[in-house]
C-alpha cells in the first residue's frame, strides 16, 4: 500500500484511475520531485542574484563589506556570447548517404528548407529560446524547452513551435539519466478565462488563482518578490512515459482537469529533448551548477576586494598629537600662507623638539605595503580562478615567443579551451534535437501541402521536382526517412565565412582532380561516361552542402544512360567525338581553375580580415586591461605622495612659522635689553649730573 503521508509509492494500482484517485497519485510525485529539487532552486536562486550583483551564492554578507568584484557576471556573460550569437543553420542529412537515394536526398532538402525558413522568419523567436535555455543552463545548471503541434481550425493553419520553460517550472520523477525518467512535468500559467476556454467551467471557478510572482515556492512572500497584475492558475502538464499518456492538473483542484492518449505520437515520447543540465553524474539525474564547484574562489576574492577597498579609504593623512601642544591645532584650522602662530613657552617647546617632537603621523608606508600585498593576492586568486573556471584559455591564442608556429598555437589553443568546446557541442546537440523533434512532429501532423508550401518546394531545380511527391512521402514516414538534423556549433557562435570557403574550395577541388584523373578514359572509351558520373555521385555525397548540385548530377546520368541505351544508326566521327570532348573537358577545367582562385581568394580575404579583427579585439582588450592597471596603481601612489608632501609642506610651513616667531622675539627681547641699559645708564649721568650741581 501507498503510504501518502511520507510520499512513498508501491504500487499504481494503489491509486484508483478516476480523476481523484489520480489527482492524488500525481501530486505525491510532484511532491516527491519537489523535495528531490528543493536544494537546486534554493542554490539557483541564490546563483542568479549572484550574478545580478547581489548577496553571495551562500546567502552570506561579507563582514563589512562595501565592494564587490562581480567576476562571475563578466564569466558568464563572456561564455553566452561565445556560445551563442546568431540564430542556428540548421543542416538535413540522410541516416545513410547512399548515393543512389535520390527521393531521401530531395526528402532532407525539403526538411532542411523548412526548418531554415522557419528560422529565419522568426529569428527573435528562436533566439530568445535558445538565449533563455543557454543562460539557465549557466547560472542555475538547469536549461529547458519543448516542441508543440497546433492546428488553427478557423484558418486551417499549422505550426510547430517551440517553448521555452523556466528552470523552476519544470520537474521529473526519479532517474539516473534522462532515458529513465518516468515523467516529466511542465508548469504553465493560465488566467481564469484562459482555464475556462481550454477546461469548462467547473475547473475555472475550482482552480487555486495567485499573482504570479519571480519569488521561488519556498520564498514566497519576501520583500524582493516582483508580482503581476494578473491572477493565474499553476497548470502541471504531466507526460507519464509508463502510461503514454498527458495529464493535466492544479495543485488545490481535487481532480485531474484532463488526461489524453500520446497525442504527438513521436518515437522519443516527450516533447523535450534532454535537459541542458550541468555537470550531470549518473548518482541522480540533477543538475550541479559551475558555480557551485568554484564559489569558494568568487568568495575569496570579494573578501579580499573588500578589504582592500576598507584599506584604500583608510589611506590619508592621520597622526596624532601631545595634548599639552594644544596651540598645534590651529595650524591645521587657522594658518594661512605667511602666516605665524605663536606658541607659549617656546623654550619647553623646542626643548620637546618643536613639531616633530609633538606629533607622530600614522604610518602610511606599513598601509600601503599592505594595500599592495593585496592587490597582488587578488590577482593570484583571480588567475587561479580563471585556470578553474577554464576562462584563461578561452581568448588565447597569441604566439608565446617568435619560434613558435601559427599550428602550434592553434593546437595550443585548442586542447586549453577543451571544456568550452565541450561546452559548445552540448548546446549544439540540445538545439539539434529539439529541431529533430520538431521534424517528426511535422512529418507526423503536417499536411503534404503544409509541407510543400513551407519548404517553397517550387524554387526547387527542374530535376528534383518529379521526385518532390515521394520526398514529402517519406517525411510523412520520419521512422523510415530516417533524416537526421544537425546544427554545428560554430554556425551558432559566429558567421564562419572562411569555413564556408575552405568548404566549397574543397568540393571544387575534388571535383577537379576526378575530372582530370577521368579525361584520359572518357577520350578513349566514351561510353563510360554514366560509370564515371555515378562514380563522381558517389564521391560527392559525403561533402556538406551538396544537395542540391546532386541533382544536377542525378540528371547527367540519366542522360548519358539513356544515351548508351539508345545509340544512333549513324556513329559519329570519332575524330570529332574526341575532339568535342577534349574542348568540354578543357572548357571544364579552366571554369573549375577559375572558381578555385575566385573561391581560394575570397577565403583568404575573409581569414586574414577574421584573423585582423580577432588579434585587433585581444589587443585592444589587453591594452585597456593594462591602462586600467596601469592607472589605478598611479592613482594609488599619486594618492599616497600627494598625502605625505601635504603633510611635509604643513610641518616645514609651521617650522617656518615657529622660526620666524623665535627670531623675531629674539630680536625684539635684544631691543628690549639695549633699551633698559641706556635707561639705566641715563639715569645714573642724571644722578652725577644732581649730584655734582649740589656740591
Amino acid at each position: 500500500m501507498s503510504d501518502s503521508t511520507s510520499g512513498s509509492i508501491q504500487s499504481r494500482k494503489d491509486y484508483k484511475d478516476t480523476p481523484s484517485g489520480q489527482y492524488k497519485y500525481w501530486t505525491t510525485e510532484i511532491k516527491a520531485s519537489d523535495k528531490n529539487l528543493r536544494n537546486f532552486r534554493t542554490q539557483g536562486n541564490k546563483i542568479v542574484q549572484r550574478f545580478q550583483g547581489g548577496g553571495s551564492a551562500k546567502g552570506e554578507e561579507i563582514r563589512g563589506g562595501k565592494f564587490r568584484l562581480n567576476l562571475f557576471h563578466t564569466n558568464i556573460l563572456t561564455l553566452q556570447s561565445m556560445l551563442y550569437g546568431n540564430v542556428p543553420k540548421i543542416d538535413v542529412v540522410r541516416r545513410y548517404n547512399d548515393p543512389n537515394d535520390d527521393v531521401g536526398r530531395v526528402a532532407a532538402l525539403i526538411m532542411e528548407r523548412l526548418l531554415n525558413n522557419d528560422v529565419h522568419e522568426n529569428p527573435d523567436h528562436y533566439s530568445s529560446i535558445l538565449k533563455a535555455a543557454l543562460q539557465d543552463r549557466l547560472l542555475p545548471g538547469l536549461g529547458v524547452a519543448r516542441a508543440r503541434y497546433e492546428y488553427n481550425e478557423n484558418t486551417n493553419e499549422e505550426s510547430t513551435p517551440l517553448e521555452y520553460f523556466h528552470w523552476r517550472d519544470v520537474c521529473w520523477g526519479w532517474g539516473r539519466t534522462f532515458s529513465d525518467l518516468p515523467w516529466i512535468g511542465f508548469r504553465s500559467y493560465l488566467d481564469k478565462d484562459e482555464v475556462r476556454a481550454r477546461f469548462g467551467d467547473e475547473a475555472a471557478e475550482g482552480v487555486t488563482l495567485q499573482n504570479q510572482t519571480t519569488a521561488s515556492d519556498e520564498n514566497k512572500g519576501s520583500l524582493d518578490d516582483e508580482d503581476g497584475p494578473w491572477q493565474k492558475a499553476a497548470i502541471w502538464e504531466i507526460w507519464d512515459k509508463s502510461k503514454k499518456r498527458v495529464v493535466w492538473l492544479s495543485v488545490g483542484y481535487d481532480k485531474v482537469l484532463d488526461s489524453k492518449e500520446d497525442f504527438l505520437k513521436i518515437n522519443q515520447f516527450y516533447p523535450c529533448p534532454p535537459f541542458l543540465l550541468a555537470n550531470q553524474t549518473t548518482t541522480l539525474y540533477t543538475p550541479v551548477s559551475d558555480f557551485s564547484l568554484s564559489q569558494d574562489l568568487y568568495n575569496e576574492i570579494d573578501q579580499i576586494q573588500t578589504r582592500i577597498s576598507i584599506i584604500t579609504e583608510a589611506v590619508k593623512v592621520v597622526g596624532v598629537y601631545n595634548q599639552q601642544a594644544a596651540d598645534l591645532t590651529r595650524v591645521f584650522k587657522e594658518g594661512t600662507d605667511n602666516d605665524l602662530i605663536p606658541v607659549d613657552n617656546w623654550a619647553l617647546f623646542s626643548e620637546s623638539g618643536g613639531i616633530r617632537g609633538q606629533i607622530d603621523w600614522v604610518p602610511m608606508k606599513d598601509i600601503v605595503e599592505t594595500l599592495t600585498r593585496l592587490r597582488e593576492l587578488r590577482d593570484d586568486t583571480i588567475g587561479l580562478l580563471q585556470q578553474v573556471t577554464g576562462m584563461s584559455d578561452i581568448m588565447r591564442g597569441q604566439l608565446d615567443n617568435q619560434y613558435e608556429g601559427v599550428g602550434q598555437s592553434q593546437e595550443k589553443t585548442k586542447f586549453g579551451s577543451i571544456r568550452v568546446q565541450c561546452l559548445q557541442d552540448e548546446f549544439a546537440t540540445f538545439a539539434s534535437s529539439l529541431l529533430q523533434i520538431k521534424s517528426n512532429i511535422i512529418g507526423v501532423h503536417c499536411d503534404p501541402e503544409t509541407i510543400a508550401r513551407l519548404a517553397n518546394t517550387e524554387s526547387f531545380m527542374e530535376a528534383d521536382k518529379e521526385l518532390i511527391p515521394q520526398a514529402i512521402a517519406l517525411i510523412k514516414n520520419p521512422t523510415k526517412a530516417r533524416l537526421h538534423i544537425n546544427i554545428r556549433p560554430e554556425t551558432l557562435a559566429m558567421v564562419d565565412y572562411a569555413q564556408l570557403k575552405s568548404e566549397r574550395v574543397e568540393y571544387l577541388t575534388a571535383i577537379g582532380t576526378f575530372m582530370q584523373a577521368t579525361a584520359p578514359i572518357l577520350e578513349q572509351e566514351p561510353s563510360t561516361a554514366p560509370f564515371m558520373l555515378q562514380l563522381l555521385q558517389w564521391g560527392l555525397s559525403g561533402f556538406k552542402g551538396t544537395n542540391q548540385i546532386e541533382g544536377v548530377v542525378d540528371k547527367a546520368i540519366y542522360t548519358a544512360q539513356e544515351a548508351a541505351k539508345n545509340p544512333q544508326q549513324e556513329k559519329p566521327d570519332p575524330e570529332k567525338v574526341k575532339a568535342e570532348n577534349s574542348m568540354a573537358l578543357e572548357k571544364m577545367k579552366h571554369e573549375n581553375t577559375m572558381l578555385q582562385i575566385q573561391a581560394k581568394a575570397k577565403a583568404d580575404e575573409f581569414s586574414m580580415q577574421a584573423k585582423a579583427n580577432a588579434d585587433a579585439i585581444t589587443m585592444k582588450t589587453d591594452m585597456m586591461a593594462d591602462i586600467q592597471k596601469i592607472k589605478a596603481d598611479l592613482e594609488a601612489d599619486i594618492e599616497v605622495i600627494n598625502a605625505k608632501l601635504a603633510a611635509d609642506l604643513e610641518l616645514e610651513a609651521v617650522s617656518s612659522q615657529i622660526n620666524a616667531e623665535q627670531h623675531t622675539s629674539t630680536v625684539n627681547n635684544e631691543l628690549e635689553k639695549d633699551a633698559v641699559s641706556t635707561e639705566i645708564q641715563l639715569e645714573a649721568e642724571a644722578i652725577k649730573y644732581e649730584r655734582e650741581n649740589n656740591e
